[in-house]
């Protein structure tokens, strides 16, 4: 800078100074110098970029650092040893190929059916609106979320031809349409006006995840069908208030249909890394002895919404929406657990056909 305006000082005088030369032969040199230092200062961007991607999300005040918070605990767990997978084969219920191919079978069927039918009326009746998603998403959509899309224990990666060149940071992943990263492939680098927060969604579809346990039951499962959420708020304040509403919605839902349950907020080191707060919806497996989580309510605040692009406009600012997302019913998971209660298995009054078939 200093060499380049001091040439110029000099050119509009029109002097005839010797330096001139000199100016224009230091200024070539040190052009050329800046051009060489830009493909490795890029990769060095590049590199801290990747890695400062890494860093989890804030913590929530609320998430606890030793151990669970239980928040609420409806009626007594059942106390025997049945196990979901011996029951469903002896009842005809459940058929299992391997842990991506099984079938569910005449009352579990209706039973999957109903329970899917009857959250989207009671999310539906609370103010929530139905969404419908893609199953695939990009590459970029799973980074923004916060997980490895490189990674194939993390999403199903859909590969191409051997004999096609394909970018890795350019392909297509099976994820489900009740997936958090289906809502975020609608809303990436998109911008809303403040009046039309807050949001609040719900889809029900699918969601595929890679299981490492080879183990054969509902509770390891790399299929699953579920009732996801997606809340989009202004700010903090808007956020937490909302993220109360929600745990009082879903006490209602699942308090209605008489199953023993509880929620729980996790530890911190049991939160993905884009997660500030997870509050877990959780019913007690009496095949593993201990409780298993059906459902979720996680917060991630702006911190996917910051990296993907999501904001608002306020005041001619541009801002970013606080999140709340979730899975608030695992079927498989929530039908194991059923299937190992006291009682004998029988479909829910609420889940009946005739509560959601349609009728002429």
């Amino acid at each position: 800078m200093e060499v380049g305006s001091e040439l110029a000082n000099l050119l509009k005088n029109n002097s005839s100074d010797n330096n001139i030369e000199k100016l224009k032969i230091q200024s070539s040199l040190l052009k050329e110098n800046i051009k060489k230092l830009k493909v490795p200062f890029w990769s060095a961007e590049e590199a801290a970029i990747v890695e400062a991607l890494k860093l989890p999300n804030v913590l929530h005040p609320k998430t606890p650092s030793q151990k669970n918070k239980v928040l609420f605990t409806y009626k007594t767990v059942s106390d025997n040893d049945k196990d979901h997978l011996k029951i469903g084969k002896d009842n005809n219920l459940i058929q299992f190929t391997n842990k991506e191919n099984y079938y569910l079978k005449g009352d579990a069927a209706v039973f999957e059916l109903g329970a899917k039918f009857y959250f989207s009326k009671s999310l539906k009746d609370t103010g929530f609106i139905q969404f419908s998603n893609p199953d695939f998403v990009k590459s970029l959509i799973i980074e923004g979320c916060g997980h490895d899309h490189t990674d194939p224990n993390h999403t199903f990666i859909i590969h191409h031809n051997e004999d096609s060149k394909v970018n890795v940071d350019n392909r297509l992943h099976l994820t489900g349409g009740g997936s958090l990263f289906s809502f975020f492939a609608y809303y990436t680098k998109n911008v809303l006006h403040s009046n039309a927060l807050p949001l609040k969604y719900f889809s029900m579809g699918r969601q595929y995840n890679p299981v490492d346990n080879e183990e054969i039951g509902l509770f390891n499962v790399s299929q699953s069908s579920v009732i996801s959420m997606f809340i989009a708020t202004k700010n903090i304040e808007e956020c937490d208030a909302i993220l109360d509403e929600t745990i009082e919605v879903i006490k209602n839902i699942y308090s209605n249909i008489g199953y023993p349950y509880r929620l729980s907020i996790v530890t911190a080191e049991k939160l993905h890394m884009w997660e500030s707060l997870r509050v877990s919806i959780e019913m007690y497996s009496t095949s593993l002895k201990s409780y298993i989580e059906i459902g979720n309510i996680s917060v991630s605040g702006d911190f996917i919404s910051k990296r993907l692009m999501f904001n608002y406009t306020h005041e001619k600012q541009n801002k970013y929406p606080h999140i709340i997302s979730g899975t608030i019913l695992n079927v498989p998971m929530f039908l194991g657990c059923v299937l190992e209660q006291n009682t004998e298995f029988s479909i829910p009054q609420e889940f009946t056909v005739n509560n959601w078939c349609f009728k002429q």
